[in-house]
Parts: C-alpha cells; sequence; structure tokens
C-alpha cells in the first residue's frame, strides 16, 4: 500500500506541478503580450512580496493539511499579531513588539494544537470558531478603526514596500527562499516529515509503528500559528498601519494555493514544491489581472473558480490513492 500511495504521489506532483507551471507560463506570455508591464522589474518585485506574504502561512500550512488537519484562523491570527505589533511598538519599540506580535501567533497555534491533537476536536470546527474569535477581539481592540504604525522605522516601511534590497534583490526574496527550504527541509529530508506523511496517510498505522500522532500535529499547528503572526508583521510593514479587517479571506486563499499545489486534504499526499509553483501562478494571476485593470468582481469570481479546481483536482487525487490501494 505504502509504494502505491507513493507512486500515485509522485505522479500527483509531477502533474500538478508541470500543469501548473506550464499554465504560468503561457499565462505570462499571454497577459505580457498585452501588458508588457508585466515583465518589468516593478512587476516582478510585486510578485515576490505577495508571493512571500502569503508564503509564511502556505508553506507551514501545507505541512498541517499532509497531516490531516487545516487551520481556518489563520488570517484572523495575521490581523491580530499585526495590531499586537503596531500597538506595542509604540511602547516597548519596534523589535520588541514584534516579538510581542510573533509570541501571540505562537500561543494560538499552541492552543489550536492543543484542542485538535489533545482533547481530539475537529480542526475545522476549532479553527473556524478561532477564525470569528480572533477577528472580534482585533475589532474590539481597535474599536474596528484603524492604527496607525507612526512608531515603526523608516526602514522597516522602506522594506514593507521592497525599498530595502540584498544583491539587487527585495528583501522578501530571501525570507521567501529561507521559509520554501525550511519547511521542504522539514517535510523531505528530516524524519519529522517522514512521520508527518505517515501521520496524515494511516494514523492508526503510524500509531502502532510507534509515532506520537499527537505531537506531530500539535507541531505542525503551532508552526502555522508562528507562520500566520509572521504574516501580520509583514502586512504590517507593508502598509504601516493595522485594521481588524487585514486578514479577511486569507485563509481560503491559502487554503486554494496548498490544493491547488498538489495537498491532498484527506492528508498523507503532497509535496512542498507542488506548493511553491501554485503560490507563484497566484501571485502572477493576480498582478497581471491588477495591469489589466480587470474589475475587482471578476477577480473574485476567477479565484472563486480556482478554489472549485483545487478541491476537484483533490478529489481526483484521493479517488486515484483509493484505487491504487485497492489494486495492493
Amino acid at each position: 500500500m505504502n509504494t502505491s500511495n507513493g507512486r500515485v504521489s509522485r505522479i500527483g506532483d509531477l502533474l500538478v506541478s508541470n500543469g501548473l507551471l506550464a499554465a504560468l507560463l503561457v499565462f505570462i506570455s499571454s497577459v505580457a503580450a498585452v501588458q508588457p508591464k508585466l515583465l518589468g522589474w516593478a512587476s516582478i518585485e510585486g510578485v515576490i512580496r505577495q508571493s512571500t506574504d502569503m508564503a509564511v502561512i502556505v508553506f507551514p500550512l501545507a505541512l498541517l493539511v499532509i497531516a490531516r488537519s487545516v487551520d481556518l484562523s489563520v488570517g484572523s491570527v495575521a490581523a491580530l499579531s499585526g495590531i499586537v505589533v503596531a500597538a506595542a511598538s509604540g511602547v516597548v519599540g519596534f523589535p520588541m513588539g514584534v516579538m510581542i506580535g510573533l509570541f501571540v501567533g505562537l500561543l494560538i497555534g499552541v492552543l489550536n494544537g492543543w484542542l485538535v491533537s489533545y482533547l481530539g476536536l475537529h480542526p475545522v470546527v476549532v479553527t473556524l470558531g478561532g477564525l470569528i474569535l480572533w477577528k472580534g477581539v482585533a475589532l474590539q481592540a481597535t474599536n474596528a478603526s484603524t492604527i496607525g504604525a507612526g512608531s515603526i522605522p523608516d526602514a522597516v516601511l522602506d522594506f514593507g514596500i521592497g525599498l530595502r534590497q540584498i544583491l539587487h534583490l527585495p528583501v522578501h526574496f530571501y525570507i521567501l527562499v529561507a521559509v520554501y527550504l525550511a519547511c521542504w527541509l522539514a517535510a523531505h529530508k528530516h524524519v519529522w516529515g517522514e512521520r508527518l506523511y505517515a501521520v496524515g496517510g494511516d494514523e492508526r498505522a503510524a500509531f502502532l509503528a510507534g509515532i506520537d500522532v499527537k505531537r506531530v500535529r500539535f507541531v505542525a499547528h503551532v508552526a502555522t500559528g508562528l507562520g500566520a503572526s509572521l504574516a501580520g508583521v509583514l502586512m504590517l510593514a507593508r502598509s504601516g498601519a493595522a485594521h481588524g479587517s487585514d486578514g479577511n479571506g486569507l485563509e481560503f486563499q491559502a487554503l486554494a494555493i496548498v490544493l491547488l499545489g498538489g495537498v491532498s486534504f484527506q492528508g498523507g499526499l503532497g509535496r512542498i514544491r507542488g506548493v511553491l509553483v501554485a503560490l507563484l501562478f497566484m501571485s502572477s494571476l493576480r498582478t497581471g489581472l491588477v495591469l489589466l485593470k480587470t474589475p475587482m468582481y471578476f477577480q473574485q469570481m476567477i479565484f472563486g473558480i480556482l478554489i472549485v479546481a483545487a478541491l476537484y483536482m483533490n478529489a481526483v487525487l484521493i479517488r486515484r490513492t483509493r484505487m491504487g490501494t485497492r489494486t495492493t
């Protein structure tokens, strides 16, 4: 059974990566023919910044979904963390404010992990409740108004809008690469990654093999909460302000990217490489639609279609997995 699942996973990963990569190249070529600005450095930097803001959520979330769990509260956690950083920076300074904001995300990840892994509550119920709860806390803390971050240094704001560069590349690029490599190594080159796939593929078999199933999922939830809080810091640095509605819809965008990247919603299947391709595809699509001056409602329709397509692709992968299992 493991051999068959591995073969299905490789085939699915190949189709997703190559199919999305081909779609990405076709889309870029088509839009560039109409709007050459898409290939301009300013647009490329924009794609990198958008990808980085999402990457810090998407890659940890992919690990969590591989472990057959999910976190729908990441958007609210990002908004709340940004508010905490903005408020705390005026009192204890920006570096300490960032640490406090990240600690908030870490605590929420610990809470989610404890409720799901050790109390056995359903992750959709827990994190959907968290989505509403932390959004309410964020709006209440700000009285539903915007918090200006006047205490944030100009250098940080320059970083947020991509002015800070190293070797002619925006700092966001290095953050994107670092987060990708960290999650790729954890998933594919570390023993924890093997346990992650085992837990997502067959929880009972993993338990009988001596794997601490609860701890594996707990760690994945903590990492996802920390990634969401980091996204809040990046959004704050980019806008220079924080509002309780900043993360609206972020959780569904992130989940759509994970599913488009070939990660099975039922766990145990998927590769971080495919998620990277899906992330770049979605960011390029968004940038291209903006350059083409596509109405916002039409953009939302397109992203809604992509979410449905992602769910369909997942259903196909799951069907193939079950067929492969029956033939062994």
